[in-house]
Order: structure tokens, then sequence, then C-alpha cells
């Protein structure tokens, strides 16, 4: 099959993928595979072996349409537990392409020609010690996503508790923490406009762990009220905390407010929203965005700052020039 017709065939498919990578053509298909490799002479992989979290299903789709657009056979490794359905919605005219199992093959890692992980830094690690050295390997490691916002108006608090809800700050771009100039004036429209949203089911385990962290912030703030104040509600958590480190949410709509003049560069950082949004070129995360619009990356976005079809292929140098 031709490159052409194989991204034809891509395309007819896009509203299976559009959920998780947002709608594409033909044209945009062809345009970002010639953007990225048309320069060299690529060589893609025969097979990619895909390890995927249970996060969210963007990591699955977003990976497993890159793989395609390269022309390789794809292995899919899904969790255990997670993604339910997500073999029933394949794309019956790509099914040739794709194999998937909840387990792992032996001989899907020795016939990779390339691998992608995404999961946690263990994870990673696991795989890259057992990966050939010589093949491209691709790590998406754990990741948060972050807001700066410069006016703190309830259009912000709508835009940020959107941000928050999706996917229950699962995915490495959800917001666990928001910087703004006067953060506890932002709490109680943050924490209003969360309380809009429909209640969510919560394991034991993760209502004690949000039990825990309600008690422990109204004890610090009651011993430290300077740095801390607490809204809650009961599906939210907004939490402002004025100390210097970056705070990690557990989830389940819980969000950090922080002081601006507190904001410092973090290697682990996915994405940071912006409101109201203007081009910036001093900020150091991956991805900036529009608040509002963290879960929805454009389909070839440079997930943690790699492009997504270069990042695959090795290339061979053929002449003088």
């Amino acid at each position: 099959m031709t490159t052409e017709a194989r991204l034809q065939l891509i395309a007819e498919t896009s509203a299976t993928f559009s959920p998780w990578t947002g709608e594409f053509t033909y044209n945009d298909l062809l345009n970002w595979r010639n953007r990225e490799l048309s320069n060299f002479q690529s060589i893609p992989p025969e097979n990619i072996l895909h390890i995927i979290s249970g996060n969210t299903p963007h990591a699955a789709w977003q990976t497993l349409l890159r793989g395609l657009v390269l022309g390789a056979h794809n292995r899919l490794k899904l969790p255990r537990q997670g993604l339910p359905e997500f073999e029933n919605h394949l794309p019956a005219s790509l099914i040739h392409h794709i194999e998937v199992s909840r387990d792992l093959p032996d001989h899907w890692l020795a016939e990779a020609g390339a691998v992608v992980v995404y999961g946690n830094d263990e994870t990673i690690r696991h795989f890259r010690n057992l990966a050939p050295l010589e093949i491209p390997f691709i790590g998406h490691g754990h990741r948060v996503g972050i807001a700066i916002i410069d006016d703190p108006s309830p259009e912000a608090a709508r835009l940020a508790a959107k941000d928050i809800i999706e996917f229950d700050q699962k995915g490495c771009l959800s917001l666990q923490t928001i910087y703004l100039d006067d953060a506890r004036a932002f709490g109680p429209l943050l924490s209003a406009a969360l309380a809009e949203a429909p209640p969510q089911e919560l394991t034991l385990s993760e209502y004690g762990a949000i039990s825990n962290l309600r008690q422990e912030i109204t004890y610090l703030a009651a011993q430290e009220p300077e740095n801390y104040q607490l809204w809650s509600h009961s599906h939210s958590t907004v939490i402002y905390d004025g100390t210097p480190q970056l705070s990690l949410s557990p989830g389940h709509r819980t969000v950090f407010l922080k002081p601006r003049h507190t904001f410092k560069s973090e290697r682990f950082l996915s994405g940071i929203g912006l409101y109201p949004y203007r081009e910036r070129d001093d900020l150091p995360s991956p991805r900036i965005f529009p608040l509002g619009k963290a879960q929805e990356p454009p389909f070839a976005w440079a997930h943690d700052g790699l492009l997504p079809l270069a990042s695959l292929v090795r290339y061979q140098e053929r002449g003088n020039s």
C-alpha cells in the first residue's frame, strides 16, 4: 500500500480517533508527515510496541495514530485494568495493522523496531533496560499540568474547572496547580465552579486520601494562616498553599492555588494553561495552551517536546550531499 493510500484510509477513520486526537483530514496527515520526515531518507519501524497506561484513552489513540501514519504494524499492550472496550472501537479498515493484548507476549519486545512506553518512571526504566539498544525508545513518564491566570475572573474559574474535571486529573495535562497574583481571592470562585459539576464516585481509599489531606490542610491553616487556606465541597477540594514547592494533587478534583511569584521551572511539566492566552517564549513547558483546552492537544502535538513521527524513525544517509 502506498503512503498516500494508507493516509487516505486513516483519514476515513477520523471520527473514531477525533475524541482523543482531534479531527484530521487526508491533507492534515500528509502535511504532518511531510513536515517531520520529508527532508531525510527515513526508515520507519516495521513493528512498534506501545505500552499503554490506564490513566486516559488519549495516549492509546494518539500513539496508535502515529504508528499508523508511519505505516508500522502496531502492537498495543493495554493495562489489565482500565480502558474497557478499547478493542471494540478499533477501526475495522485498519485492524490488520493492529494487535492488542492485556499481557505482553515475549516476541513483541524482541520483534519491536521501536518502543513507546506510557507509565511511571519505574515502568519506563524497566522497559528501557529490556528494549534493544539500537531501536528508538520513547518514554512518557509522570508529568503534571499547571495554569497561570492573570485575570482571576469567574470565566477563568469555569475554564480551570473544566481542565480539572476532565478525566479526573488522571492525564499528564490535567491541572494540578494554578498560579495567580491574588491566589486567595480565586479560591471561592474556583470552588463554586467545581461545585457545579456532577458528583464523582470514590473508592474508600480515594476518599480516605482526600479526607486526610483536608485534615492536614485544616491543621496547617490553623498553625500558618498566612500560608494555607481550604475551600472544600462534597466532591472538590481547593487549597491555597503559599509555600515555594510545587504541590502535587492526589486527583479527584483537588487543586492547589499558589502565589504567582513562587512559580519556577520544573522538569516534569507537561503543559501550562494561560488565561488570558497570549504567545509567550519564556515558559519551560513543551505545550502552552489556552485555559480550558488542557485535554485537547492537536493530533500532531509534540508530546513531552518530542516530534512524534521523527522520534520513531531511523535515518539513512545516501550519497555525498
